[in-house]
């Protein structure tokens, strides 16, 4: 291609909501760049995320990048103009013991120093904001006023169009295939010619390894990640919940960090997203083998390895257990990590 560019300051390897999100930010801070996608924008895991939005974190780095994202997404669709499904519905974090409350009331402390209006509940004021919600066995609750969830595929699109507003280049259907080093600079390699940079981003998802194995001769490390099998399921509408919601808007989404999963309205349904200790990772031997191509494909459904959490979650929401499933999404997704020696609510070990 004649216009294809050979020179820029930042090159950016990969489409998804990171990569869109890098070329934005640093487009608007003055500096050319290149964003290279192999495939279409939000191809790999953030065209089937399920974009839950939250600010909570006990990490204070981690919670100002979480509130200075969420401040973005509230304005990000009028500056671009670009639409999003964007719905801030709050949150209530569950504490099952004294402990997980203490660290709530910690949270809440960073939380409310940074300008955040994170407050802690009491168990008798629950059904107050969920009325369908089981309380015996709970010692308290945090609610977030800003959590909520976002569509990652218009955001992604809505940060692509900033992006290209504030002069980055977005080359889709381009792979990378490979870098090099020269008179100081990067050389990125793809189909349509190379591309001499400063500097290079490695957003490339679930192949962010394999894209780092590029820059090993050249003093890089090996990417530590693991690519692992992330389900959710989406409920069919249950009557009960429209009623409801016609008449006060949608349920707060429900976490549940000790039992591990969320619970959110999804519609007129619910949407049930577990984070398992014992989760699969997937490309990782000899006879699993990571595909060239895995876009927009997902893996097969396997509801039966979330059976005890689709029966707790059932236990603290019922109406959870009158809706059947509509649909299941089972992808690849980020790694879950866990404390070596630790256990979980079932006193299994985990790993």
């Amino acid at each position: 291609m004649s216009d294809f560019p050979t020179s820029t300051r930042v090159v950016i390897i990969g489409g998804g909501a990171v990569g869109a999100s890098c070329a934005y930010h640093i487009a608007k801070a003055g500096w050319d760049v290149v964003l290279l996608e192999k495939n279409e924008l939000t191809a790999g895991s953030t065209w089937h995320a399920a974009g839950n939005c939250p600010s909570f974190s006990t990490s204070w780095a981690v919670m100002n990048m979480q509130r200075y994202s969420l401040e973005l997404y509230r304005t990000l669709a009028d500056e671009v103009d670009y639409p999003m499904n964007y719905h801030v519905t709050g949150s209530i974090r569950l504490g099952h013991s004294k402990e997980r409350v203490m660290e709530f009331e910690r949270a809440r402390a960073m939380g409310r120093y940074q300008g955040m209006d994170l407050e802690m509940m009491q168990v008798s004021d629950l059904k107050d904001k969920y009325p369908f919600i089981e309380t015996h066995d709970l010692s308290g609750a945090l609610y977030d006023p800003d959590d909520g969830d976002i569509d990652p595929a218009q955001l992604t699109q809505a940060l692509a169009k900033g992006a290209r507003m504030a002069g980055a280049r977005i080359e889709r259907f381009c792979p990378a295939t490979g870098v090099s080093r020269a008179n100081g600079e990067w050389i990125v390699h793809t189909d349509k010619g190379d591309i001499r940079c400063e500097k290079v981003v490695n957003a490339a998802g679930y192949y962010a390894q394999r894209v780092g194995e590029w820059f090993k001769p050249f003093g890089g490390r090996t990417v530590p990640m693991t690519v692992m099998s992330h389900q959710y399921f989406l409920t069919e509408e249950i009557p009960e919940l429209k009623a409801w919601s016609e008449e006060n808007g949608k349920l707060p989404l429900l976490r549940d960090v000790d039992s591990s999963y969320y619970l959110r309205q999804e519609k007129f349904g619910l949407n049930l997203g577990p984070y398992e200790r014992n989760c699969k990772a997937h490309w990782v031997t000899p006879d699993d083998p990571m595909p060239e191509d895995f876009s927009f494909q997902l893996y097969p459904d396997d509801l039966d390895r979330l059976e005890w959490y689709i029966e707790d979650a059932m236990a603290r929401v019922p109406l959870l257990g009158t809706g059947g499933v509509g649909r299941n999404i089972n992808g690849p997704s980020h790694p879950r990590y866990t404390i070596p020696g630790g256990r979980d609510r079932r006193g299994k070990a985990e790993s």
